[in-house]
Protein backbone atom coordinates (compact mmCIF):
# COMPACT_ATOMS: atom_id res chain seq x y z
CA UNK A 1 0.00 0.00 0.00
CA UNK A 2 1.31 3.61 -0.84
CA UNK A 3 0.67 6.13 1.41
CA UNK A 4 -1.84 9.22 0.71
CA UNK A 5 -3.52 12.14 1.30
CA UNK A 6 -5.40 12.95 4.37
CA UNK A 7 -4.04 9.42 5.90
CA UNK A 8 -5.71 6.93 3.46
CA UNK A 9 -3.25 4.61 1.51
CA UNK A 10 -4.08 3.65 -1.42
CA UNK A 11 -4.64 0.32 -2.47
CA UNK A 12 -1.65 -1.59 -4.64
CA UNK A 13 -4.03 -4.93 -5.46
CA UNK A 14 -5.08 -4.25 -9.04
CA UNK A 15 -8.04 -6.65 -8.72
CA UNK A 16 -10.42 -4.47 -6.82
CA UNK A 17 -12.09 -1.80 -9.13
CA UNK A 18 -14.52 0.47 -8.15
CA UNK A 19 -18.46 -0.86 -8.74
CA UNK A 20 -19.83 1.99 -10.51
CA UNK A 21 -17.22 3.44 -12.89
CA UNK A 22 -14.50 0.32 -13.23
CA UNK A 23 -11.67 2.76 -11.78
CA UNK A 24 -8.66 1.15 -10.32
CA UNK A 25 -7.95 4.18 -8.29
CA UNK A 26 -9.44 2.61 -4.71
CA UNK A 27 -8.42 4.13 -1.41
CA UNK A 28 -8.97 2.62 2.20
CA UNK A 29 -11.79 4.42 3.44
CA UNK A 30 -12.26 3.27 7.31
CA UNK A 31 -14.19 1.02 8.39
CA UNK A 32 -18.04 0.36 8.66
CA UNK A 33 -19.83 0.29 11.76
CA UNK A 34 -19.91 -3.52 11.60
CA UNK A 35 -16.41 -3.47 10.86
CA UNK A 36 -15.59 -4.15 7.46
CA UNK A 37 -13.35 -2.26 5.61
CA UNK A 38 -15.03 0.30 3.69
CA UNK A 39 -13.22 1.72 0.00
CA UNK A 40 -13.52 4.98 -1.88
CA UNK A 41 -13.10 5.67 -5.48
CA UNK A 42 -10.98 8.40 -6.03
CA UNK A 43 -12.10 9.03 -9.99
CA UNK A 44 -15.82 8.93 -8.92
CA UNK A 45 -15.73 9.24 -4.78
CA UNK A 46 -18.26 6.14 -4.83
CA UNK A 47 -18.35 4.23 -1.54
CA UNK A 48 -18.30 0.78 -1.23
CA UNK A 49 -17.45 -2.15 0.71
CA UNK A 50 -15.61 -4.99 -0.61
CA UNK A 51 -17.92 -8.27 0.03
CA UNK A 52 -21.23 -6.95 0.58
CA UNK A 53 -23.82 -8.79 2.53
CA UNK A 54 -26.37 -6.61 1.47
CA UNK A 55 -27.54 -6.75 -2.22
CA UNK A 56 -29.47 -4.39 -4.92
CA UNK A 57 -33.41 -5.02 -4.37
CA UNK A 58 -33.88 -7.12 -7.62
CA UNK A 59 -36.76 -6.19 -9.98
CA UNK A 60 -38.95 -8.90 -9.37
CA UNK A 61 -39.15 -7.69 -5.85
CA UNK A 62 -40.15 -4.17 -7.20
CA UNK A 63 -42.17 -5.39 -8.85
CA UNK A 64 -44.41 -7.06 -6.04
CA UNK A 65 -43.91 -3.87 -4.07
CA UNK A 66 -45.56 -1.80 -6.60
CA UNK A 67 -48.52 -4.12 -6.60
CA UNK A 68 -48.79 -4.33 -3.05
CA UNK A 69 -48.34 -0.23 -2.64
CA UNK A 70 -51.28 -0.51 -4.81
CA UNK A 71 -53.35 -2.54 -2.71
CA UNK A 72 -52.63 0.16 0.33
CA UNK A 73 -50.78 -2.24 2.47
CA UNK A 74 -49.03 -0.16 5.15
CA UNK A 75 -45.47 0.26 4.79
CA UNK A 76 -44.17 -1.93 7.78
CA UNK A 77 -46.30 -5.05 6.19
CA UNK A 78 -44.64 -4.15 2.72
CA UNK A 79 -41.16 -4.22 4.51
CA UNK A 80 -41.95 -7.52 6.40
CA UNK A 81 -43.28 -9.49 3.35
CA UNK A 82 -40.72 -8.24 1.04
CA UNK A 83 -37.65 -8.65 2.96
CA UNK A 84 -36.70 -4.96 2.45
CA UNK A 85 -35.93 -2.26 5.17
CA UNK A 86 -38.13 0.21 5.89
CA UNK A 87 -35.78 2.53 5.50
CA UNK A 88 -34.82 1.77 1.77
CA UNK A 89 -38.96 1.11 1.29
CA UNK A 90 -39.49 4.56 2.61
CA UNK A 91 -36.65 6.17 0.55
CA UNK A 92 -38.53 3.71 -2.57
CA UNK A 93 -41.68 4.82 -2.12
CA UNK A 94 -40.44 8.48 -1.90
CA UNK A 95 -38.65 8.06 -5.57
CA UNK A 96 -41.83 6.44 -7.21
CA UNK A 97 -44.23 9.91 -5.35
CA UNK A 98 -41.76 12.20 -6.98
CA UNK A 99 -41.36 10.63 -10.51
CA UNK A 100 -45.23 10.76 -10.75
CA UNK A 101 -46.03 13.53 -12.77
CA UNK A 102 -48.10 16.05 -10.91
CA UNK A 103 -49.86 17.74 -13.83
CA UNK A 104 -53.37 16.53 -14.48
CA UNK A 105 -55.20 16.86 -17.59
CA UNK A 106 -59.33 16.83 -17.32
CA UNK A 107 -61.44 17.39 -20.58
CA UNK A 108 -64.68 18.72 -20.39
CA UNK A 109 -67.95 16.19 -20.95
CA UNK A 110 -69.68 17.15 -23.73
Amino acid sequence: MVSCKRGYSTIADDSMNCPKCQSPQIIKYGHTHYGKPRFRCQDCSRQFVENASRQPIDETTRRLIDKLLLERLALAAIARVTGVSKRWLQLYVNQKFYETPKVIEVTKKK
